[in-house]
């Protein structure tokens, strides 16, 4: 700072007797042709322009700013809260697999630290200024004639206007690592700000809390969908298996396919009977004999009745037989018993949804609760009228170092 302040010296005075070497090695002081202003008059008007240009662009700001904090500006204090979003803990006693996965689907696996950068928007937005009561809220606290004019909100502003202002009044952070939330709100009454931040903290819970409600009745409209649904699809596979009963006029017909083979099994013994009893009686009674030619109708009867039961089993050419009735009936059971299982396991969760429905599952911990502020913060006049300072000399050392080399330019 203290090599540009000199800089622009040397610039602006022109120090006379600036020697410059020509010809042999005799320095010789620069001198201009006749007619031509003296250097050191020039310089002096330099100055005086760059001396006023300080005073008016630099001092005098400078001033006014020291004054207008020390003696004008309005007292700013700030309350604090500190709060954080925590989930409930889930409690795993005789939770079923599926609906520990259904409440996972469900919201269960929420990021807290997401829901805290909800609460951050939602300080910063206007929502919060509608909440809190709107253009009156704001104007009952910072429209009071005793704040400055320039720290004084005006009546009748629009909406946007009210939010940059509210912008200017609050800050909210977010800490990565543990998730909290920091509110700073800076008003000019130590009561004013002290309630404002309750109010804050107050909304900030109430949003939380619709969020959870809202996540919790979406997870039990859809277990209350899902039972629906699989109810529907048990009554109609159900009705399939109650069609197919009727159409075949058979319960089981696993049922009936044994049955079917205990007749089989009787029959073929009786036919091993008689087959036994034609054997033995060839050998004393002829073919033609009348208890020859009984026994070969009666085998000859069994024979058919074995067919036709065999073919009622099995058939390849047969649409109506056992095997295929078992088949479309063990289909129609399978989806029957698939169905049942859904319904049960929907149930399970419907009632998990429930239980999570009556319970509160995301909290807003205030870890730090606002307090009254017993001295304000603001204006902090020193630093401020540092910083004025210094920036003001740096823009206007680099405008008067613009405006020199535009005058030697032109000379």
């Amino acid at each position: 700072m203290a090599g540009l302040v000199t800089l622009v010296r040397q610039k602006f005075t022109g120090l006379p007797g600036k020697e410059v070497r020509r010809g042999g090695n005799v320095p010789a002081t620069l001198h201009q042709g006749p007619g031509w202003p003296e250097p050191e008059s020039k310089a002096v008007g330099y100055g005086g322009n760059y001396g006023k240009s300080f005073l008016f662009l630099v001092i005098i700001p400078v001033v006014v700013w020291g004054l207008y904090s020390a003696f004008w500006e309005s007292r700013g204090y700030v309350a604090e809260a500190r709060v954080t979003v925590r989930a409930a803990q889930e409690q795993r006693g005789n939770v079923s697999d599926a609906t520990s996965l259904i409440g996972k689907l469900t919201g269960g696996a929420r990021s807290t630290q997401q829901d805290s950068y909800i609460i951050l928007n939602y300080v910063k937005s206007h929502a919060i200024i509608i909440d809190l009561g709107g253009e009156s809220y704001l104007e009952k606290i910072f429209s009071n004639s005793a704040i400055d004019y320039f720290s004084r909100l005006e009546t009748g502003e629009a909406i946007e206007d009210l939010v940059k202002y509210w912008s200017n009044r609050v800050s909210a952070s977010v800490d990565t690592v543990s998730g909290i939330l920091t509110i700073r709100v800076t008003a000019y009454q130590p009561e004013d700000a002290l309630k404002v931040t309750q109010d804050v903290v107050q909304l900030s819970e109430k949003l939380v809390n619709t969020i959870s409600l809202r996540n919790r009745k979406d997870a039990l409209d859809r277990a209350v969908d899902e039972v629906e649904h699989a109810a529907q699809r048990l009554a109609d596979a159900r009705e399939k298996l109650l069609q197919f009963r009727n159409a075949n006029v058979l319960i089981d017909p696993a049922s009936r396919a044994t049955s079917i083979g205990e007749m089989i099994g009787k029959l073929t013994l009786e036919k091993i009977e008689i087959e036994n009893a034609l054997t033995t009686l060839s050998t004393s009674l002829s073919s033609n004999s009348p208890s020859q030619r009984l026994q070969h109708n009666k085998l000859d009867t069994i024979n058919q009745q074995l067919a036709s039961l065999k073919n009622s089993l099995t058939s390849v050419q047969g649409t109506d037989t056992v095997a295929t009735q078992i088949g479309a009936y063990e289909r129609l059971k399978l989806d029957e018993q698939f169905s049942e299982k859904i319904y049960t396991i929907s149930q399970s969760a419907y009632l998990h949804a429930r239980q999570e429905f009556e319970k509160q599952q995301l909290y807003l911990i205030t870890v730090v609760p606002p307090t009254l502020p017993e001295s304000a913060t603001y204006p902090k006049i020193g630093a401020s009228t540092l910083l004025l300072f210094v920036t003001l000399l740096v823009l206007w050392a680099i405008g008067a170092l613009v405006a020199a080399s535009i005058n030697d330019h032109m000379v």
